[in-house]
């Protein structure tokens, strides 16, 4: 499996070199957002590259190579959902370094990085992934290429409006309700909760996405 991700990785070389450019884009663009903007650079870099890989494969027929090899397709399917997070920790790597850049040179951009921007940036990485991925294992990613996008639109203006709304609406029953239900649970058991739930979308996209896979016909 680390071989398979490494040839994501090497294939994308250009693309690597262009995020960087994209943290640089999205740091000056989206700090007026504040600890959201973040959050959307996270996340349009991990989109970027991951269904990235899948055009380069789809591209130069990569699958049909893959299929060919003594290699598991759970084995295949497995390493793009953890290239996933490996994506996600190189752009959450790429936006601390540009924060610390910032900082060092007293440059002029307000940027709010914190640690739970990166927890929300995961959290809003997997639910992403486990609905695009299954798509572009059963499609193929020409044919999902759209629906994706669409996906993603939606996830970042979608949320970008459900954090506006509840930080301008602070005496709404809805953010009211949270706020009490969250006050009156543990740190643990948000996080369990926040995991476990994380945990069985993964294992229900996987297997979906499995499935797709060993079903598709080349």
């Amino acid at each position: 499996m680390f071989h398979l991700i490494k040839k994501d990785v090497l294939i994308q070389k250009r693309a690597l070199k262009l995020s960087v450019l994209l943290m640089l884009f999205f740091t000056a663009t989206l700090s007026s957002l504040g600890s959201i903007g973040i959050v959307v650079g996270i996340f349009a870099i991990t989109y970027q590259l991951v269904l990235g890989a899948s055009a380069l494969e789809e591209k130069n027929n990569s699958d049909v190579i893959l299929i060919s090899l003594p290699i598991k397709r759970n084995t295949i399917v497995l390493s793009k959902y953890v290239s996933v997070y490996v994506y996600a920790a190189f752009a959450m790597a790429g936006f601390y370094l540009v924060y610390l850049m910032v900082n060092l040179l007293n440059i002029p951009l307000r940027i709010h990085l914190r640690g739970q921007l990166f927890l929300v940036a995961l959290i809003a990485v997997t639910f992403f992934s486990c609905i695009c991925l299954p798509l572009t294992f059963k499609y193929g990613y020409t044919k999902a290429k759209m629906p994706n996008l669409v996906i993603f639109l939606l996830f970042v203006f979608g949320g970008t409006g459900i954090v506006n709304y509840l930080r301008s609406s602070n005496q709404t029953l809805l953010s009211q309700a949270v706020a009490t239900f969250l006050s009156t649970r543990s740190c643990l058991e948000i996080s369990l909760a926040v995991a476990g739930g994380l945990a069985l979308v993964l294992v229900f996209s996987y297997f979906t996405s499995l499935f797709f896979y060993k079903k598709r016909e080349w």
